[in-house]
């Protein structure tokens, strides 16, 4: 199921849902396949880096780079939902140094910028 589940979250060009994965992963199957069990799967692929989770659309992306650990930048596009993924470690440490300054101790900075893509614009 796991497999069924990244080929189908890789398969989409922008974010998915898990009920968008849990559909594609139902037509495959032959078979309804609850988004619980979805998100459930999803969890643990983004804990193990193979996901990322696109916080502000719900929605996950297969991670392109699973060897690197950099904190992620999303670009979110209102218009088509197209979501490019950028690494900048040094505005993500500018992220952590000012929460660390503050008193907190971040786990893990969540970063997108949500407008319009080239495409849309």
């Amino acid at each position: 199921m796991r497999a069924r589940i990244f080929e189908a979250l890789s398969s989409f060009d922008k974010p998915a849902s898990a009920y968008d994965i849990a559909d594609a992963v139902s037509r495959l199957e032959g078979r309804r396949v609850a988004p619980n069990s979805v998100y459930r799967i999803l969890d643990l692929f983004v804990g193990a880096n193979l996901a990322r989770r696109v916080e502000s659309a719900n929605a996950y992306v297969a991670n392109a780079h699973p060897d690197c650990r950099h904190d992620c930048i999303f670009l979110v596009c209102d218009a088509c939902g197209q979501t490019l993924h950028l690494d900048d470690d040094k505005i993500t440490q500018d992220v952590r140094s000012v929460a660390s300054a503050a008193g907190f101790s971040p786990n893990r900075p969540v970063i997108e910028v949500r407008g319009r893509c080239a495409d849309c614009d």
